[in-house]
């Protein structure tokens, strides 16, 4: 069982990615901005992070940067879930090491199978 991060300031897409994870055999944490993203990375280990790209206080995006300069987190996989689909910000977002873009709204089977695919 992985611990899965839950990064997004809607409260109703952390509690349905959380039912989600929970569904697919893992403990999810939340956060509600990248800064929270960063202090829970801090203080546990995470196997996958779910994040949004924007966000008060810290955006997906920045906080990716942030993980991606730290050895003690670099390597955990992170995918965006947003509503953005500019492929300017898809193409940053790769370019700092993001593993998939998933588009709200919020799809169960495509986030079972992301899951499955970065933690196996």
């Amino acid at each position: 069982m992985g611990k899965i991060l839950i990064v997004d300031d809607s409260s109703l897409i952390r509690s349905v990615a959380s039912d989600a994870t929970v569904e697919a055999g893992h403990e999810p944490v939340v956060a509600e901005n990248g800064e929270e993203g960063l202090d829970v990375l801090s203080q546990q280990k995470i196997d996958l992070i779910f994040s949004d790209v924007n966000m008060p206080v810290m955006g997906g995006l920045e906080m990716v940067a942030k993980i991606k300069e730290n050895e003690a987190y670099k390597y955990i996989p992170i995918i965006m879930l947003t509503t953005e689909s500019n492929p300017e910000l898809k193409a940053k977002g790769q370019a700092l090491g993001v593993k998939a873009w998933m588009l709200k709204p919020f799809n169960k089977k495509k986030f079972f199978m992301a899951v499955k695919k970065l933690l196996a």
